[in-house]
């Protein structure tokens, strides 16, 4: 079989259905392989797809919304009719009347008997509870609203959440590399000092403090991938990933600059479409109604009931009758209850006005943050970028003059280290930035 295989191999190796073949098995065996690592690749907007599916907390607020609806939907049946069934079984000790006393039915007195057995339908319709049912209403119909508000501020945080890990990965992959070739360059210059130690035109602590820088650099690097596996795992789980051992790779690119309102635009934004500073609102406009509902106790409540019915005793000859009415209630001395309520009520309104003035000043106060940040971390990459291109000119030139004869060992390390330095500001002030720009988008109410 294998001869047979190979004879076929060798006939037809030079046609194009031989060439399809390899290509197959080739993405066949990359296919398998990166099934055996294991690793998948997410952007920045697959990141966040996965997020909003998976998300327990997303999950939850979208539930807490469904559980809402169902309460606006019992309250507004709260107003509707009510008709019930009832029917039972009940003995007496003494002889009690079956049915009440119809004239010219069975002689002039009522069925009696000892044992009872009854059936009926009862009705119910409210028709004036002092504004309590609509009251009731309006403040559900708030409370879900609140609800959306809650999963929208919700959605809106975990955004943010999952823009800064992601931003703060892309970071100390910069940074990773930035060691890496900082540890290469080491390397290759501990190489060189290792020469010029042997010719004797070096001394032995020039290799012994190339040694330690390179050690230092080294350790640096490590505790940079370790920070990338923390912030992995943070990711893993704002991302909703049950199991943790997944292995998932970000893909990162220097991020380009995004366009935002100015200041009194993205100020007037966030009073607009905040959803915390929208459901402060709708709990002010509910406990007001609340005070509405508590005053409203202390008007009558008003009625229509009415039932059907039969009776019968142990002959079950039932017996149907029915009524029908108004019935008026109102409340006349309670010791202060209603009172108390409406004090209450109008205490917890005070409250969140309040609580409106102050998420009011804190907003203006974290939008103005927001766009100090942006402003400060634009000019940080200006400052830190320019740095940069100085910091590698300036390990060029001592490096060459080190080469040369002409330098010595330690200037070339402290421009090594003042390169790295460099590259770890600005890649810090870089996606700094970018995370300053989620932050607005989040503290004026936006994705």
């Amino acid at each position: 079989m294998k001869k047979r295989f190979y004879i076929y191999c060798c006939q037809y190796k030079k046609t194009p259905v031989f060439a399809f073949f390899v290509l197959f098995l080739l993405l066949l065996k990359i296919y398998l392989t990166a099934e055996e690592q294991g690793e998948e690749k997410y952007t920045l907007k697959s990141v966040i797809e996965y997020a909003l599916k998976n998300n327990p907390g997303i999950i939850s607020a979208k539930k807490e919304v469904e559980i809402e609806y169902f309460n606006l939907k019992s309250s507004r049946a709260e107003r509707l009719f009510k008709l019930d069934f009832n029917g039972g079984y009940t003995k007496f000790r003494y002889f009690t009347p079956v049915t009440p006393f119809v004239p010219g039915v069975s002689g002039d007195l009522p069925d009696v008997d000892t044992k009872i057995y009854d059936a009926g339908i009862t009705f119910r319709l409210p028709l004036f509870k002092g504004g309590q049912l609509s009251g009731n209403v309006y403040i559900t119909e708030m409370k879900k609203s609140i609800a959306e508000d809650n999963f929208t501020m919700t959605r809106q945080e975990l955004i943010y959440n999952l823009k800064s890990v992601y931003y703060k990965i892309s970071q100390f992959k910069k940074l990773l590399e930035a060691n890496e070739a900082s540890v290469k360059q080491l390397e290759e210059h501990k190489k060189n000092v290792e020469l010029s130690v042997k010719t004797g035109s070096a001394a032995q602590v020039d290799f012994l403090r190339t040694e330690v820088e390179l050690s230092k650099t080294r350790e640096n690097r490590l505790v940079i991938k370790n920070s990338v596996e923390s912030l992995y795992e943070f990711l893993k789980a704002l991302m909703g990933m049950d199991n943790m051992d997944r292995k998932i790779l970000i893909v990162y690119e220097i991020p380009e600059d995004e366009e935002y309102p100015p200041f009194e635009a993205g100020l007037n934004k966030a009073f607009f479409q905040r959803p915390d500073y929208n459901s402060v609102l709708k709990k002010k406009t509910i406990c007001d109604e609340r005070v509405k509902i508590a005053r409203g106790r202390r008007y009558p409540d008003i009625l229509i009931a009415g039932e059907y019915g039969d009776k019968s005793g142990d002959n079950l000859k039932f017996r149907e009758n029915w009524n029908i009415g108004l019935r008026l209630s109102m409340p006349l001395f309670d010791w202060g209850i209603i009172k108390s309520d409406i004090n209450k009520e109008t205490g917890e309104w005070e409250k969140a006005k309040e609580e409106e003035r102050l998420l009011r000043l804190n907003i203006i106060r974290e939008v103005k943050n927001a766009y100090r940040n942006i402003e400060t971390a634009g000019e940080r990459i200006e400052v830190t970028l320019k740095m940069v291109e100085s910091a590698k000119e300036t390990l060029r030139i001592e490096r060459l003059k080190y080469e040369t004869g002409g330098g010595i060992n330690t200037d070339v390390l402290d421009a090594q280290s003042a390169l790295l330095s460099a590259e770890t500001s600005y890649y810090q002030a870089l996606y700094d930035k970018q995370i300053a720009i989620a932050y607005l988008w989040k503290v004026i109410g936006e994705e």
